[in-house]
């Protein structure tokens, strides 16, 4: 069986990626973000040619675009959160803790900043301040399948395995692919027989 904290490791690394992809797909046909864009405010902007310079060619350019929308107005919440996001990528951890703080000092119920702070201190072996993230992330949104499933494999982890399975649970109730229902089934059925030997 392969190693707990490697699994989860994975499926943190899997999830953020997805969560970030998700968050990069067009939401509207082209022609209304066109339109979007011809009446949105030019920080809006700037933050979204920030993100496509960091992705693309010209990555320290788009961080220090980042910096220059943080410098003119502290309190812009996603140039903040972007500049965590970005210090994830490379590996500067700390200083993303800190944007993500930030973020959560403008905004308590920023969720994303929730369980990607959680995400950070489980990589850091800081188990106990990433379930209080997770567990923040559950208490804005319930149905939220990463803070379910990291809050649960953080319990797991930490012996807490009546709130793993509740948070297990959970998933399973907000979850439509078969795939993930099935192991997360799994799961449940691994505490069931620790905590019923």
């Amino acid at each position: 069986m392969p190693d707990f904290r490697a699994r989860l490791i994975v499926l943190a690394v899997v999830s953020l990626g997805l969560f970030v992809l998700f968050l990069w797909l067009p939401k509207q046909p082209a022609s209304a973000l066109e339109k979007v864009s011809k009446t949105a405010d030019p920080d809006s902007l700037k933050l979204q040619q920030a993100i496509e310079l960091v992705n693309g060619s010209s990555p320290m350019e788009g961080i220090q675009v980042l910096h220059d929308l943080v410098a003119k107005d502290s309190t812009n919440i996603e140039a903040q959160y972007w500049l965590g996001v970005f210090a994830v990528k490379s590996q500067q951890f700390e200083k993303a803790i800190r944007r993500f703080q930030t973020v959560l000092a403008i905004d308590p119920q920023y969720l994303a900043a929730h369980i990607d702070m959680g995400g950070l201190y489980l990589e850091m072996d800081s188990l106990e301040m990433a379930d209080a993230c997770f567990r923040r992330g559950i208490g804005i949104d319930s149905t939220n399948n990463y803070a379910l499933l990291f809050a649960a494999q953080t319990e797991e982890k930490l012996g807490l395995l009546k709130d793993a399975k509740k948070n297990y649970e959970q998933l399973l109730r907000h979850n439509q692919d078969t795939i993930v229902s099935k192991r997360v089934a799994e799961f449940i059925d691994n505490i069931d027989k620790k905590l019923n030997p």
